[in-house]
């Protein structure tokens, strides 16, 4: 069997602090005896700049994207398209002239829903079938960069998106995705839930208590508008016993950095810009809680951050409730706070005193991906 898998914003083994979901995918597919193509962009998602390789992964193939700066812009929009659009005639190109083998199964990541529904239609072209797999919902996970009085008015613009992800959940061969939450909202009782999952090699050692008392906090992702770091910048100023690590950027930096300044905690919050693999790894193993501060009416179930924190074997204070919140508290694995509320911030840290860190087997990559491998190929031997 010959796969497919389409994505634009999954690291590569080469430049992630773990391996993604995707090469983890590829990995399994080629175990139990596959042949598994990758194709990505040539555009970092995470850094916004071109990717620099210097030996590429086997079986990955570059889509050349438009660069793009904000996550929210007309710009990326583009980039969007004009990357579905390119992705379809390379890949083309490379199937009809040998490069690559003809697929028997596509697998595509949404978003983005054009480079998906690109991915469909190669898909029946070869006479393969067509996996759908739900990382972020689109465009429902838009809404929570508005206030809730505006919300209703962006239906009308954001309809041809909510259409196209429609009609992708509706002729996918399979769907698949990363939350429980998406099963609702696929309309799909076929769904097939697969979380993100940690490479469990990527973990670090469980971390001793300080001898001075303090706590370590840290952030690792993007600093634009979904996140409320503000929170946590208030809380660290209000507790000296609290520090906080930024290892990101993003058009909110600036005003976290005034906000630390006005606070009087610029001391205790420092900003790293993003990091490479080996910083990041040693940033996380100095820290102690990793923070999630995103809206709890985000479509978000399991989001990449809680992966990370937990890969470090770090307790999570975050403020994204229901499947997140979940695991947190089953598992004992962190605490939740209201997402504009500093005293409910320092409530989650106190908490945190006494829970353990250990990972669930659940969460291993080990036990995600060869199973949905194994779900794909027993579909379709």
């Amino acid at each position: 069997m010959t796969v497919w898998i389409e994505t634009p914003f999954d690291n590569l083994p080469a430049e992630g602090y773990r391996r993604m979901r995707y090469s983890l995918l590829q990995a399994a597919f080629v175990a139990a005896g596959h042949r598994a193509v990758v194709f990505a962009s040539d555009f970092n998602h995470g850094t916004k700049a071109p990717r620099r390789i210097a030996e590429m992964p086997s079986d990955v193939v570059l889509v050349p994207m438009i660069p793009y700066s904000a996550n929210v812009s007309l710009r990326r929009a583009f980039s969007h398209l004009v990357y579905a659009r390119r992705f379809e005639r390379l890949a083309r190109r490379m199937a009809d002239a040998g490069e690559v083998p003809r697929p028997d199964v596509v697998v595509a990541a949404a978003p983005t829903l054009s480079a998906a529904t690109a991915a469909m239609r190669l898909a029946r072209l070869y006479g393969a079938k067509f996996v759908l797999d739900v990382q972020d919902a689109w465009p429902e996970t838009f809404f929570r960069l508005l206030p809730k009085w505006l919300r209703w008015a962006a239906w009308l613009p954001l309809l041809p998106m909510r259409l196209a992800a429609r009609r992708l959940y509706r002729r996918a061969d399979l769907v698949t995705g990363v939350s429980a939450r998406y099963r609702e909202l696929t309309g799909r009782k076929d769904f097939v839930l697969a979380p993100l999952g940690i490479d469990a090699s990527a973990s670090l050692p469980p971390r001793a208590a300080r001898a001075d008392g303090t706590t370590r906090l840290v952030y690792a992702g993007n600093l634009g508008s979904g996140y409320g770091l503000e929170t946590v910048v208030e809380a660290v100023a209000r507790d000296r016993s609290l520090t906080l690590d930024v290892a990101g950027a993003g058009g909110k930096e600036a005003a976290l950095r005034s906000l630390a300044a006005a606070c009087g905690a610029a001391d205790r919050v420092v900003f790293h810009g993003y990091l490479g693999e080996a910083e990041l790894k040693a940033l996380l193993a100095q820290c102690d809680v990793g923070v999630i501060p995103m809206r709890d009416d985000s479509w978000v179930g399991l989001p990449n951050k809680l992966f990370d924190y937990l890969a470090a074997g770090l307790r999570v204070a975050s403020s994204l409730d229901g499947e997140c919140g979940e695991l947190l508290r089953l598992e004992r694995l962190g605490a939740v706070y209201d997402f504009a509320s500093p005293d409910s911030f320092l409530a989650a840290l106190g908490s945190l005193r006494d829970s353990a860190a250990a990972l669930p087997a659940r969460l291993r990559a080990e036990a995600i991906y060869p199973a949905y491998a194994a779900e794909v190929i027993q579909r379709w031997p």
